[in-house]
């Protein structure tokens, strides 16, 4: 494999920077192909979505070969902590091992990995996302809770496959990094929109803190970056994608990013009844019924949904001036929800 540097690009021109890593991955699949017994030769190559923020460095290609099968082959050419995305590998193969004997649910098959760099060849996983499938059910194509309860069977199922035992709560990790953000706001250090309401929603999670300080629950290998846009449904299976967040044992943060991660996609729509945290009723029901856990009155997972709200609101200052009319609205929305936290918490 050429492990040389790509040629430093133009900072403003992000093309040239997505066409060199396509070229770096594309690269890498003779290498993938024999390792897997599939035929090189005929190969098409269609690059897929991946995050804004590291399609410079990131890239996910389907491969279809001239034999009509597909893979994805993906790679990361970060250098700072190549470690880092190796270990996302771990818990994608791990994951992927533990589900096999689970029906209906999976994880794509890793077929090769690179011994050199956080690559790998992987089974094609067909379906839509999550999120699109949520999306249908709007204009009448799907049943919304039933699409719900799916979801939260399989990621009950991700959660017990990765359980990690018996724990008790300690937040104190967390407290210190939401105090430090606090600080940096009242400094003029951190412009994040409606800083008055950010303090107080850091207020909120000391209080939200103290109520779940101590509390036993079962902790789980997270996914790490779960979204509606990292599952894949088809008619038969609920696949997971992307663990290249993971880190932690707490699956109440998993769901947390669930609801908030696309903020303000899933939150309720007009004319649907809100519940915890400004998600539709029906909706929390329809997942819960299906996870197999009451989330919304517990006090680990309140924590991680207040604080999944912090970390999206603490962030909009980073955002690119691009967004700005997206940034805007997760401002307005981030609030709204802040006021419905202590709504519920004066009840």
């Amino acid at each position: 494999m050429n492990s040389e540097r790509p040629p430093a690009l133009p900072e403003d021109d992000p093309f040239a920077a997505m066409d060199a890593v396509q070229a770096r991955t594309q690269a890498l699949w003779p290498q993938a192909a024999s390792a897997a017994g599939v035929p090189e030769d005929g190969a098409v190559f269609r690059r897929m979505q991946v995050n804004s923020g590291v399609e410079h460095r990131r890239c996910v290609l389907e491969v279809r070969t001239a034999g009509g099968r597909s893979f994805v082959l993906r790679a990361d050419f970060e250098s700072s902590n190549p470690l880092r995305q190796s270990r996302y590998l771990d818990r994608h193969q791990a994951a992927a091992e533990s589900l096999k004997a689970i029906s209906g649910v999976a994880v794509p098959e890793l077929l090769w990995r690179d011994t050199q760099s956080p690559a790998a060849l992987m089974e094609f996983v067909q379906g839509d996302t999550a999120h699109r499938e949520m999306a249908l059910t709007e204009y009448g194509f799907g049943d919304r809770g039933s699409v719900l309860r799916r979801i939260g069977l399989a990621v009950a199922a991700l959660h017990r496959v990765s359980g990690a035992g018996e724990r008790q709560f300690w937040p104190r990790p967390f407290l210190t990094w939401v105090s430090s953000q606090a600080q940096a706001v009242r400094d003029g250090r951190l412009p994040v929109p409606k800083p008055n309401k950010f303090l107080g929603l850091c207020a909120y999670l000391h209080r939200a803190a103290r109520r779940a300080r101590g509390y036993s629950f079962r902790a789980a290998v997270e996914h790490g970056d779960l979204h509606l846009r990292n599952i894949l449904m088809s008619e038969t299976t609920v696949s997971f994608i992307d663990f290249s967040n993971h880190d932690g044992i707490f699956p109440q943060r998993d769901l947390a990013n669930l609801w908030l991660a696309n903020c303000p996609d899933h939150l309720a729509a007009e004319g649907r009844t809100p519940g915890f945290g400004l998600v539709a009723q029906a909706d929390w029901d329809a997942f819960q019924d299906g996870y197999g856990a009451d989330l919304v009155n517990d006090p680990v997972f309140r924590f991680f949904y207040a604080h999944r709200l912090f970390r999206t609101w603490a962030g909009l200052c980073r955002k690119p001036t691009s967004q700005k009319l997206k940034n805007a609205e997760v401002a307005i929305r981030a609030v709204q929800i802040f006021d419905a936290l202590l709504a519920d918490e004066a009840d």
